[in-house]
């Protein structure tokens, strides 16, 4: 009987998967070429997918879809990577669907603060809004080397 809970419970977990919703596109290769490389590293760990919109509200209208909403935001909570770590292995185990809101050179208005469950912020600097989508990529799958424990967090 144990058994049997503990292999729900895997494929749960496994069922799970992360998102990026954003507003734009990565139009220099060298960007795409990073991006591509991450999510693919990222995938070893977890269902991910990229979506790019061409607007604001059509992001909007997506994220609805999702159990768990988090929004890049440079007035949200800045956390270590270890933090950011241990933030992505809690809602792994409590949401089905997560996914990371990444603006476009204009950001959000400001309603989209009442639609998000936690906004979190990479820096107190300013970045591109494509810097940004890089940054964040490679803090997944830096999230997903330390809850595993792999020689990659240095």
């Amino acid at each position: 009987m144990f058994g049997f809970c503990y292999k729900t419970l895997y494929k749960q977990v496994i069922k799970m998967n992360i998102s990026m919703l954003c507003v734009g596109k990565l139009r220099e290769p060298y960007l795409r070429e990073a991006a591509e490389e991450y999510i693919k590293r990222i995938s070893r760990f977890t269902s991910f997918q990229v979506y790019e919109f061409e607007d604001a509200e059509k992001l909007i209208e997506k994220i609805e879809n999702f159990d768990y909403k988090i929004l890049l935001d440079i007035e949200g909570e800045q956390m270590s990577s270890k933090e950011f770590a241990d933030f992505i292995r809690e809602n792994y185990l409590k949401w089905k669907k997560i996914c990371f809101i990444v603006g476009g050179w204009k950001g959000f208005e400001s309603n989209i603060n009442k639609i998000v469950d936690k906004r979190i912020s990479l820096s107190k600097m300013t970045f591109p809004y494509q810097l940004c989508r890089i940054i964040l990529l490679e803090q997944i799958y830096r999230a997903f080397t330390i809850i595993k424990g792999i020689d990659y967090n240095k």
